[in-house]
C-alpha cells in the first residue's frame, strides 16, 4: 500500500473534526444527490467569509471534504503574496498537492477538474444573500430527462414517510410475481394496492411506497408540514410516471391471465405491448397486443416462402401483431361492423377514427443505439462518434454492433455458416416514427399511422432516446412524400437498472386482444408445434390480398394474375418505397451506416391470389386463452 495515501487517509479522517472546531462560523447547504443509484455523486456548498466553496464527492464525506480542501487552497491563493518566508512556501505547496490529490481522489474525474476552477467562479455569493435553489440548476438532470428512482440523501425515504403518514394503518407488503427484469414489490394502503418496481427487492419497496404517496397525495389532503416540500418533489414527476406504471399494470395483468401449458414459456426478459388511448384518456387505455422476446432466427431455419419470423424481439413482435389487428379491423369497417376505421364511400381508403391514438410500452430500453450508454456518461460523451450509428442484431448472441464491414448479406453466405443479421430494434423504431406502424402494404389503404407516445420501464435516457429515435435525421431527412414525416413522439421512461441476466427464454410469446395467445420458439421463427406464426410474413401477405379483394381493389393491385411475387406486390406503393429510400439514404449520408437487408431470395415468393370468391386460409394454430 503506498504510504503517502495511508497518510493522507489519516489526515482525513480528522480534517472535519479540526476544521469544525477552528471555523465555528462555517456554514452548509443541503446535500445534492444525483445520478444513478449504482455510482451516486453528492454535492454539499460550504460558505465561509463571505464566500461559497463547492464540494462533490461519491459519499457525503467525500463531498464535505472536497469543498474544505477548495476552502484551503483559496485560502492560500489570497495570502501567497503577502508570504515570504521559504520553509512556509514549502509547506504550502505540499499542502496544495495533497488538497489536489485528495479532490482528485473523492469524485468523478471530469467534475474534478471542473471543481479545481470553480473556486474562481464561486466566491461573491454573501451568506446573506445566498440561495441554495441555486445550485439546481448546474448538474442534476431535468426531470424531463428520466423519473429517477433514488433518493436524495438529504430525504427520509418513503417509507419512513408513507408509516409515519398513515401510522394508524397496518400497511402490507407483498412480493408479487416477476418475470422480467425488474424485481415487483406492492403496498396495500387504504385498500389499495401500489406497485413499484426495481432492480432488487430493497428498491422496489421505496417506489412502491413513492407510487402511494404521489396517488394518495392527489386524493387525500395530506397535511404534514414535516414532509411538504418533499411531497411537492414527488408529484412533479407524477404525471409521467403514473402512465408508465398504468401502462407496465394493464401489460401485467393481460399476461398473468394467459394461460401457459409450461411454465418455461411464461418466463421473459423483456416484454412490449401497445395501447389504444382515446382523446388522451387514461382510463380508456387497452392493451390491443403484447409479446415477450429477446431471440432471433437462426440461419439454418431461413424460408424462401416467407413462413419464418426473423426478428422475434418482443418490439418487433409487438408491432407485426398490431398489423395483424388492424387488417381485423379494417374488414370489420368493409362489413360495415364498428371499427377503428372510417371508410370513404368507395371502401378503398380508409383513416383512423378520431382521437384514437396508439401507445409502445417497453419494460427496458430497444436494444442498439436507445441501449448503447453508460449512466456514467456526462454531456461531453453525447457527442463522440459512435453516437447514432446502425447497429445490428447476432444471431446467437446478445447484444448489438455495428452494421460497417457487413453492409449485405446472402442467402448461400448464411447457409455456409455466416451469422444472420438482423437489424436492431431501435433502428426500427427510427424507421417507424418515419414510415408508420403499418407498414408497406397497409400503406395503400391507410395514411401512415404514428405511435404517440413510448413508454420505457428502464435504462431509460431522454437524450440517448430522442438521438434514436428522430434526433438522428430529424434536420437531415427533407424529401419525404405527402403524408410522410418525421415524428416525435412522447418519450417517458424509468432509469432504474434492472437485474443483470445472462439466461434468457428461447421462447418468445405474443397475444392479440380477441385472438389468443401464440407461442413462438424463436431460433426457428415458428410456433412450438413447428407450424406458421399468424404474423409471418406469409400470413399477413394473406390478409392483405383477403382486404383487396373485400375492397374490389384486387385487380388493380396484381394486374389480373393469379399468383403474384411478394417482392412485387411490396413495390407497387410509390410514396412508401420513396419514404423508405430516402430514410436509408439519409442514414448512409450522415455515415451512420448501410441498413443490412435480408438476402433477396427471401422476398420472392409466391403467393396465391385466385378469384374474390376463393376462400383463402392460412394457418392461425392460435391456443384458447382467456383475454
Amino acid at each position: 500500500m503506498n504510504m503517502d495515501n495511508v497518510s493522507l487517509s489519516i489526515d482525513n479522517s480528522t480534517l472535519l473534526r479540526d476544521f469544525n472546531e477552528t471555523q465555528p462560523n462555517q456554514e452548509w447547504s443541503p446535500f445534492i444527490c444525483y445520478g444513478p443509484t449504482h455510482l451516486p455523486t453528492f454535492k454539499v456548498s460550504l460558505y465561509l467569509n463571505g464566500n461559497r466553496f463547492d464540494g462533490y464527492g461519491s459519499s457525503k464525506k467525500r463531498a464535505k471534504i472536497n469543498a474544505i480542501m477548495q476552502y484551503k487552497l483559496f485560502t492560500m491563493n489570497c495570502n501567497a503574496d503577502s508570504e515570504t518566508n521559504n520553509t512556509i512556501e514549502s509547506d504550502k505547496s505540499a499542502l496544495k498537492r495533497k488538497c489536489t490529490f485528495l479532490m482528485e481522489n473523492s469524485l468523478p474525474k471530469t467534475i474534478a477538474l471542473e471543481s479545481q476552477v470553480a473556486i474562481h467562479q464561486t466566491t461573491e455569493t454573501p451568506v446573506s444573500k445566498r440561495n441554495y435553489t441555486d445550485n439546481l440548476i448546474e448538474y442534476p438532470p431535468s426531470k424531463n430527462l428520466a423519473i429517477e428512482p433514488q433518493v436524495a440523501i438529504n430525504q427520509t425515504s418513503a417509507i419512513s414517510m408513507l408509516h409515519e403518514i398513515f401510522s394508524g394503518q397496518t400497511l402490507t407488503y407483498e412480493h408479487e410475481q416477476s418475470h422480467g427484469l425488474l424485481e415487483t414489490i406492492s403496498v396495500i394502503v387504504s385498500g389499495n394496492k401500489y406497485i413499484g418496481y426495481g432492480k432488487n427487492k430493497k428498491e422496489a419497496k421505496e417506489i412502491a411506497c413513492r407510487n402511494a404517496l404521489k396517488s394518495l397525495s392527489e386524493v387525500l389532503s395530506i397535511d404534514n408540514l414535516k414532509y411538504k416540500n418533499q411531497l411537492e418533489m414527488f408529484l412533479t414527476d407524477y404525471g409521467d410516471s403514473k402512465i408508465i406504471d398504468y401502462f407496465a399494470g394493464i401489460t401485467d395483468k393481460i399476461y398473468q391471465k394467459l394461460k401457459f401449458t409450461e411454465n418455461k414459456f411464461k418466463e421473459y426478459s423483456v416484454i412490449a405491448s401497445i395501447i389504444k388511448m382515446t382523446k388522451e384518456d387514461l382510463n380508456s387505455a387497452q392493451v390491443i397486443c403484447l409479446a415477450t422476446g429477446t431471440k432471433c432466427l437462426s440461419g439454418n431455419y431461413l424460408s424462401l416462402s416467407g413462413e419464418s419470423l426473423h426478428d422475434c424481439h418482443a418490439e418487433i413482435l409487438t408491432r407485426r401483431c398490431l398489423m395483424k389487428y388492424f387488417y381485423k379491423e379494417l374488414m370489420e369497417s368493409v362489413k360495415g361492423y364498428p371499427s377503428i376505421f372510417i371508410s370513404d364511400s368507395n371502401k378503398s381508403k380508409f383513416k383512423l377514427a378520431k382521437d384514437i391514438t396508439f401507445h409502445l410500452y417497453i419494460n427496458t430500453a430497444p436494444c442498439g443505439e436507445g441501449r448503447v450508454y453508460s449512466f456514467s456518461d456526462t454531456e461531453h460523451q453525447l457527442n463522440r462518434l459512435s453516437r447514432g450509428l446502425l447497429r445490428s442484431k447476432i444471431e446467437n448472441g446478445a447484444g448489438t454492433v455495428s452494421v460497417f464491414g457487413r453492409e449485405f448479406q446472402t442467402y448461400d453466405g448464411v447457409a455456409q455458416g455466416e451469422r444472420l443479421v438482423t437489424m436492431s430494434c431501435s433502428d426500427k423504431l427510427t424507421c417507424w416514427n418515419v414510415l408508420g406502424l403499418q407498414g408497406n402494404l397497409l400503406s395503400n389503404f391507410v395514411e401512415p399511422i404514428y405511435l404517440e407516445s413510448i413508454s420505457i420501464g428502464s435504462m431509460f435516457n431522454l437524450h440517448h432516446m430522442k438521438r434514436t429515435i428522430y434526433g438522428r435525421i430529424e434536420n437531415s431527412i427533407n424529401r419525404l412524400p405527402q403524408n410522410y414525416k418525421v415524428h416525435k413522439p412522447k418519450l417517458r421512461g424509468y432509469s432504474i437498472l434492472p437485474r443483470r441476466s445472462t439466461t434468457q427464454s428461447s421462447y418468445c410469446t405474443n397475444w392479440i386482444v380477441s385472438e389468443g395467445i401464440e407461442i413462438i420458439k424463436g431460433s426457428i421463427g415458428r410456433t412450438i408445434e413447428n407450424k406458421l406464426s399468424r404474423v409471418c410474413k406469409t400470413s399477413l401477405a394473406n390478409e392483405y390480398i383477403k382486404l383487396c379483394s373485400a375492397t374490389n381493389n384486387l385487380l388493380t393491385l396484381i394486374e389480373n394474375e393469379n399468383n403474384v411475387f411478394y417482392d412485387s406486390l411490396k413495390n407497387k406503393n410509390e410514396n412508401y418505397v420513396a419514404a423508405k429510400n430516402e430514410l436509408l439514404s439519409t442514414f448512409k449520408s450522415l455515415n451512420f451506416g448501410t441498413w443490412v437487408h435480408k438476402p433477396e431470395e427471401l422476398k420472392s415468393f409466391e403467393l396465391h391470389v385466385g378469384k374474390k370468391s376463393d376462400n383463402i386460409t392460412y394457418n392461425s394454430n392460435n391456443q384458447d386463452c382467456e383475454s
